[in-house]
């Protein structure tokens, strides 16, 4: 069995649990500022129909220099 690396793919259930996460954070705290949705992951994120709602991302290369 090979060891594959892959992107973190946001599936659309993990999407709308993130904008339900957020809307909370929003209503608990009153902010009116921006909220900005950060991954921190190994390989980075897919490019699919739900990454769009990620201002940012960390990958391991950002973290250790590569």
């Amino acid at each position: 069995m090979g060891c594959g690396y892959f992107e973190y793919a946001i599936a659309k259930e993990y999407d709308a649990k993130l904008r339900r996460r957020k809307e909370a954070f929003r209503l608990e705290t009153h902010t009116r500022k921006a909220l900005h949705t950060t991954f921190i992951t190994t390989y980075g994120l897919a490019h699919n129909a739900y990454w769009n709602e990620v201002q940012s991302e960390v990958t391991m290369d950002d973290l250790f220099d590569r």
